[in-house]
């Protein structure tokens, strides 16, 4: 990762850890780093991929400003999950904590906290806490298979992007 690109993510995680919406940071990242409002969209939907390698390189302060920014955030989306009749909030919420927790997980794991094991969730026996109907069941589903295929898509790519090239 170039020094430009690891100081434009490591803003853009230091601005969304500040509760900046993403449309700002996106508007602001564009007029000060030259690059794409698109490219900027497209690298935070991929910061699962960078985010362990910006807090490693980082001071532990960044650390300590997501894994805090996430603990703000998980009793939120559990008090909407709990306090809401409508579905697709509720699959909303759970996603939160699904990708919070799972953003968490993968941070820790790549500074060494917590030991690296395949991941292997059965989404047939996911017990959501509540009685879903059947389109909200379709619907994660259809989300599940969606990430199933852009994991599958970014890992497929990864190899490429990661070469070193000859000196």
């Amino acid at each position: 990762m170039d020094k430009q690109l690891l100081e434009r993510r490591t803003k853009m995680l230091q601005q969304h850890l500040m509760g900046i919406p993403l449309k700002l940071i996106v508007e602001n990242l564009e007029k000060e780093s030259g690059t794409t409002a698109k490219n900027l969209y497209h690298d935070w939907e991929r910061r699962r991929q960078w985010i362990p390698q910006v807090v490693q390189l980082d001071d532990p302060t960044l650390l300590h400003s997501f894994l805090e920014g996430a603990r703000s955030v998980l009793p939120k989306a559990w008090l909407l999950l709990q306090d809401t009749e409508n579905d697709f909030v509720k699959l909303g919420a759970l996603k939160l904590i699904k990708d919070t927790n799972l953003e968490v997980l993968e941070i820790l794991q790549s500074v060494g906290v917590v030991e690296k094991k395949p991941q292997q969730v059965n989404l047939l026996s996911l017990n959501l806490g509540f009685e879903a109907d059947p389109d909200l069941k379709r619907i994660l589903m259809e989300e599940a298979e969606r990430q199933k295929r852009e994991r599958e898509t970014d890992e497929a790519r990864e190899p490429e992007q990661t070469a070193v090239p000859a000196s």
